[in-house]
């Protein structure tokens, strides 16, 4: 009867399967919350520059982001750091 050969660093091989799955799932993690976060950001960050002078429907939007941008103490400049 022969024996199947083991590889001497099988706990070295497995462990770097793990780690790369958990890369894998890091990355994945990142790109998930970089999307969640420009999304938020675009929701509410401030009104793009002369905004006042828009002539499309854009306009209410950046209407929109003006009263937003305007809370008191800068509660929203805050949150947008934050992110």
């Amino acid at each position: 009867m022969q024996r199947d050969r083991v590889p001497e660093d099988t706990k070295k091989l497995i462990i770097e399967a793990y780690e790369n799955v958990l890369l894998k799932h890091r990355r994945l993690e990142r790109d998930i919350l970089n999307k969640q976060r420009t999304k938020e950001y675009e929701k509410n960050r401030p009104p793009q520059d002369k905004w006042y002078e828009l002539k499309t429907t854009e306009f209410a939007k950046e209407l929109y982001r003006n009263r937003v941008a305007l809370k008191p103490d800068g509660a929203n400049e805050i949150y947008l750091k934050k992110l």
